[in-house]
């Protein structure tokens, strides 16, 4: 980093009150890394939360152009400081009011997609680093698709949950989410979602992207895009067969189910196997 941009961070972090710069103390201060999805136009922007008084660090794998990181023109409450090893420091003057979202977008090379970020104050976490990261491709992709359109095909062949999990619930009086079961093979699994309308004559609600996330053992959390495989679509209800594969030694296995405009809370899924009857 040159010696100008360490200036810079601590000048504006020198001139945020004592009483912001002491949440850095919150038990809430979280490392991710962030799998991109392969289009990042097509699912909602991935969620940023940062708070005044704390330096958000991005790492990105190549260094960034100039001009390459964008947030809308009229918009002082953030401070952006690139760095020449394709680091973007982030600090915000101020807390965003509460349901705020800031557009942040970042070109990371010729012909990708713009990367969307959504920037956010929540009370119970801030992003202190943050490494974004291009997903591997999978040498198993098509053993990845028959089995899952396998799954599709026999419903009534597969594990259930003893207690389903409601995944998602959006807007509760037209539609829901729930995950029905989770089959492991070794660290893959394959988890069974129902998308459901609660209103008659009215479809199920589109599921473009399902996210996963594991804690690792450094603590650091893991989000990626799971492999999403779709069932028709019925007057009110759709199944999906997302899989994955979980990291060695993570723990705390979370689905979070997207809509083209709006991510899913991310919700806990069954580290084992839950078998009962019909």
């Amino acid at each position: 980093m040159r010696p100008g941009s360490w200036i810079l961070v601590l000048s504006l972090l020198l001139s945020i009150p004592a009483a912001a710069q002491a949440r850095l103390d919150s038990p809430w201060i979280r490392r991710r890394m962030l799998v991109v999805p392969t289009h990042p136009g097509q699912v909602p922007p991935l969620e940023l939360q940062v708070r005044a008084g704390v330096a958000s660090l991005l790492l990105f794998e190549a260094p960034l152009k100039r001009g390459a990181v964008t947030l809308p023109e009229d918009e002082k409450r953030l401070q952006l400081v690139p760095v020449d090893d394709g680091s973007l420091i982030i600090v915000p003057i101020t807390d965003l009011p509460e349901e705020t979202q800031v557009p942040l977008s970042v070109e990371t090379g010729p012909g990708a997609e713009p990367l969307r970020f959504a920037l956010v104050t929540r009370p119970d976490a801030v992003d202190i680093q943050v490494r974004v990261v291009k997903g591997e491709p999978s040498a198993d992709d098509a053993a990845l698709s028959a089995l899952a359109r396998s799954l599709l095909s026999t419903p009534d062949g597969r594990a259930t949950l003893a207690v389903p999990q409601l995944t998602a619930d959006l807007q509760p009086r037209v539609s829901r989410g729930q995950a029905e079961s989770v089959l492991w093979m070794e660290r893959r699994f394959f988890a069974t979602v129902a998308m459901r309308s609660r209103r008659k004559g009215t479809s199920p609600w589109r599921l473009v992207q399902a996210r996963l996330r594991a804690t690792l053992a450094d603590g650091v959390l893991l989000e990626w895009p799971a492999h999403l495989f779709s069932g028709e679509a019925g007057a009110i209800r759709q199944r999906h067969i997302l899989s994955g594969v979980l990291p060695e030694g993570a723990s705390r296995l979370e689905l979070a189910l997207d809509e083209e405009d709006s991510p899913g809370a991310f919700q806990p899924l069954p580290l084992e196997e839950v078998r009962t009857h019909p």
